[in-house]
């Protein structure tokens, strides 16, 4: 479709593809004055730092990325819809601020607060970069991106470019390889709606609930919602919560921190028993949830989906997380392995229908389940991001590097756990973001310390069985 833009020029625009429907459904439904579509991170390290370079740098990946140029538009007259195009020109402009008087804590508070602001996401650039410096001869990007113009993955991606031109006009190792085309990416996404795949994918999720026996809502606190609410609603055999109390996104975020060592030998674990790093974490995850819930084998939570299988899709930028509910039921006397493999297939065939658009695959769902859109079986959305090494030179660079998420303090989430990996070290961050309108409390504490000790476990002996692994993690500390 053609629209007019603010100036009478007339561009070539289309329609905002699932997972950026998503993102802003969600972002107008539970807030318009919360920051929940930023994503604004860091990358910082020590030594020597040529500001002009980065500066080039800077602009020449900007060039090479189409979603730096991309721009939304609302059109229509009374139920107005967002689309998006690409402007001729990025019209970004790299500032650079200089925070070396500020302590190295006040300067990452100051940059986290200033993640807070929102961004005008109409007919303008969506995007900021900025060169920091800050003591201690500690030099690098701030970037606070627009969700719908990127993800976790893909801000990686521009920032892995970033550093490669960034080395190659300064060291000259490699340049790096050409991006791809945004605008092939959002056509192949729409096409899919007439496809096929489009109905299988339709018939498999509403077989999740019309083919299959009730799931359970399993939490992550103490007395479980599900509990109260089937004494308030005097309904003892209620399967399904509601969560979302309140549309205040309002969050905080709670990190524990797996040493490097540890982590090391978790990874080596699942390579030599040839197991999913993620499904080994969901393990870690699903026991605690056993454990909140009388061991209970039916667990169930949303699960994130960033879909970068092919070339296109990794480098062509954009938002492409879809988020899908997730079901495996472990049976006590299964082995940790044998545990994991449940969870790995049940994440294979969610990966085999994930291209449906998430609000889709959840109308289908809960039309299904005859109720609103309130009631859920799911507590917690999970995400693992796999160590992504950025370019380096030298041993300074590589040994001092430090990068950052800066939380925005909002969510469209209850409950959100990002396991990541750390830039210097490659060791595991616990990410718990939890909106405050559910306030967890103490309870966070105590559902990590489970998940530690599950996957501790299972470390060192993968043959455990479920249920010594639960006798083994069930603990008195609750009031």
């Amino acid at each position: 479709m053609q629209i007019k833009l603010p100036d009478g020029k007339r561009v070539e625009a289309y329609p905002v593809i699932p997972a950026q429907h998503l993102m802003h459904y969600l972002s107008e439904h539970h807030s318009t004055d919360a920051p929940v579509l930023n994503i604004v991170t860091g990358y910082y390290w020590q030594g020597e730092f040529d500001t002009e370079v980065m500066k080039q740098a800077i602009y020449e990946a900007m060039d090479r990325c189409d979603c730096i140029r991309l721009r939304f538009a609302k059109v229509g007259f009374i139920m107005k819809k967002v689309v998006q195009y690409l402007a001729d020109e990025h019209g970004i402009e790299i500032i650079e601020e200089d925070l070396s008087h500020l302590t190295w804590d006040d300067a990452h508070e100051f940059l986290k607060q200033r993640s807070h602001s929102l961004i005008d996401m109409f007919h303008r650039p969506v995007n900021e970069i900025r060169i920091i410096h800050l003591e201690n001869n500690y030099n690098g990007i701030y970037m606070k991106l627009h969700h719908l113009a990127f993800d976790g993955y893909s801000s990686k991606v521009f920032l892995g470019d970033i550093l490669a031109i960034y080395l190659h006009k300064k060291y000259g190792t490699a340049y790096p390889k050409p991006m791809r085309s945004y605008l092939d990416m959002v056509k192949k996404e729409l096409e899919y709606k007439d496809s096929e795949q489009h109905k299988k994918d339709i018939a498999f999720w509403k077989s999740t609930i019309k083919d299959t026996s009730e799931p359970i809502y399993t939490d992550y606190v103490r007395p479980s919602r599900l509990i109260e609410q089937r004494i308030e609603a005097k309904k003892p055999n209620l399967r399904k919560a509601k969560v979302l109390d309140g549309d205040n996104p309002s969050s905080r975020t709670l990190k524990f921190s797996l040493d490097a060592e540890t982590s090391a030998k978790l990874m080596q674990m699942c390579e030599e028993n040839s197991l999913s790093v993620p499904c080994v974490l969901m393990m870690g995850m699903r026991s605690a949830l056993s454990s909140f819930n009388s061991d209970e084998k039916d667990i169930s939570y949303k699960l994130m989906i960033n879909r970068r299988a092919t070339l296109l899709d990794k480098k062509s930028g954009g938002c492409r997380m879809h988020f899908f509910s997730m079901r495996n039921i472990v049976e006590p006397e299964m082995t940790f392995k044998e545990a994991v493999r449940v969870i790995e297939k049940a994440q294979n065939e969610i990966f085999s229908h994930s291209n449906i658009s998430p609000m889709e695959a959840v109308i289908q769902r809960h039309l299904a389940m005859k109720c609103s859109m309130r009631y859920t079986y799911e507590c917690i959305t999970f995400s693992y991001h796999p160590y992504f090494p950025m370019p380096y030179y030298g041993e300074e660079m590589k040994n001092s590097s430090r990068g950052f998420w800066y939380n925005n303090d909002a969510s469209v989430q209850p409950l959100y756990l990002t396991v990541m990996h750390r830039s210097h070290d490659q060791g595991l961050d616990f990410n718990f973001e939890y909106r405050i309108c559910n306030n967890p409390g103490e309870e966070l504490l105590h559902f990590y310390d489970k998940i530690h000790d599950t996957l501790m476990l299972g470390m060192e002996n993968p043959d455990i069985t479920v249920q010594e692994i639960l006798d083994k993690i069930r603990e008195d500390k609750v009031k």
